[in-house]
């Protein structure tokens, strides 16, 4: 009997592309169980020679800081490098997210455009949140707090946040705002689960769209599936109370509700859900919008898991058209798509086809993430299993080698999606062993 394992990868993880967009889901196949590997949609990767760095510009906010993207590949590089010297000495339970936070690091290295725009606009609104307490905290730290943000130093600000929420403790609103703010601070560190507690402190104190939003995100990347369908199912009660039925941000807390309840393997409820928002977008962003693609491949997703191929067939090609005609074919998402299609395609039988569809989806993610991306590893572990199907099996053992070399270096040895790739690899082994002595 198969199982389905649900696991969620941390892909371009920021606070503004959490809430505002949603997550398209990559299909990992693995015998003998399957599992999903999250990606969030990223931009091409770029060349990050010296030079190139050098020339990048990101869009800065009308009033915000100007850090720029060498100073902030470079923070993220200084905060990889930290992270990795936890590592050696972490315990065991804790280097799966080491791991998922270096990979995110290194994902905003490798994409830092998009990266550096949304720490922008979080580190505005940080700036935003501070400046209302000048009158408490004085104008001199303040100041201070603010040009650190402007350079991509968080510590002051963290410091101010943990202080204002102390003193405002009667002030529920205040300390509310300074919850969140704590959130935001240790979401641009890579601290999901202080982010995931800073935020949920702040839902319950001042239950708003973004609070109850951030905290399911952040609670669900930690791995608390019950925790986080608590507040997105508040979130949805808070959209459809204060927006209406018909808002694109309805949508949003839907799908976000769909992402954790697949997550605890309720794909009846998350499949309705889906199917509500994708109505809502038809509506509003129209069916020619990369998020209702996005919306798209993720219901078909659910119909996958549950044998409904045909179904999610139908979906994927879907997805594939509206991502070719929006972002283009040189995008990852539109490898996600491939890939999945590939999937659905290789479930009915049609080897030979699904086999091109996970080539190309390889080529995409070659030129774009990159060789050493976890995801790059989902397509050559799928690839391996529809060439084994097709009996050549020293071409899928190299292919499965390979797969099982990067997700140990870039998920560690014990990430289901490393276990799952050494038992394809060990079980194709042992196949060869029984022809040899037959």
């Amino acid at each position: 009997m198969i199982d389905t394992i649900w696991v969620w990868a941390v892909e371009n993880a920021v606070a503004i592309g959490l809430i505002a967009g949603v997550v398209a889901i990559v299909e990992f196949s693995l015998k003998p169980f399957r599992a999903f590997f999250g990606l969030f949609k990223i931009p091409p990767k770029l060349d990050l020679s010296e030079d190139t760095i050098g020339k990048l510009k990101a869009d800065t906010p009308e009033h915000g800081p100007r850090l720029t993207v060498s100073d902030f590949i470079r923070i993220r590089r200084e905060l990889k490098e930290e992270l990795q010297a936890e590592l050696d000495d972490a315990a065991q339970e804790d280097r799966t997210q080491l791991r998922a936070r270096i990979a995110e690091l290194e994902s905003q290295i490798a994409n830092p455009e998009k990266a550096l725009a949304e720490a922008q606009t979080r580190i505005a609104e940080l700036e935003s949140l501070l400046e209302r307490e000048g009158n408490e905290i004085g104008a001199d730290r303040i100041a201070d707090a603010i040009a650190a943000l402007e350079k991509g130093d968080y510590s002051i600000a963290k410091d101010l946040f943990a202080e204002i929420e102390a003193r405002a403790q009667p002030d529920v609103q205040r300390a509310a705002r300074a919850a969140y703010g704590q959130g935001e601070v240790a979401e641009a560190e890579i601290r999901w689960h202080d982010a995931a507690e800073h935020y949920r402190r702040a839902a319950q104190l001042n239950p708003t769209y973004d609070s109850l939003a951030k905290a399911g995100v952040f609670l669900r990347r930690d791995g608390r599936y019950k925790d986080a369908i608590r507040f997105e199912e508040d979130l949805v009660a808070f959209a459809r109370q204060e927006l209406g039925d018909d808002d694109p941000k309805t949508a949003t807390a839907l799908s976000n509700l769909a992402e954790s309840l697949r997550g605890a393997g309720e794909y009846d409820r998350a499949e309705k859900l889906l199917n509500e928002a994708l109505e809502i977008d038809k509506a509003t962003i129209g069916e020619r919008h990369p998020d209702y693609a996005t919306d798209v491949n993720n219901l078909a997703a659910v119909l996958r898991v549950q044998g409904r191929n045909a179904e999610a067939e139908k979906l994927y090609r879907q997805a594939l058209e509206i991502g070719k005609a929006t972002i283009g074919e040189g995008h990852p998402f539109y490898a996600t798509c491939l890939n999945n299609l590939a999937l659905a395609v290789e479930g009915q039988g049609r080897h030979e086809e699904a086999e091109g569809l996970y080539r190309q989806a390889l080529e995409i993610d070659k030129a774009t993430i990159g060789e050493g991306h976890p995801n790059y590893a989902i397509d050559l572990n799928n690839l391996a299993g529809v060439v084994e199907t097709q009996g050549r099996y020293e071409e899928a053992e190299r292919l499965y080698r390979q797969a099982l070399e990067i997700f140990e270096k870039s998920l560690g040895p014990e990430h289901p999606n490393t276990i799952g790739t050494r038992s394809n690899l060990d079980e194709l082994r042992a196949k060869k062993s029984d022809n040899v002595d037959l």
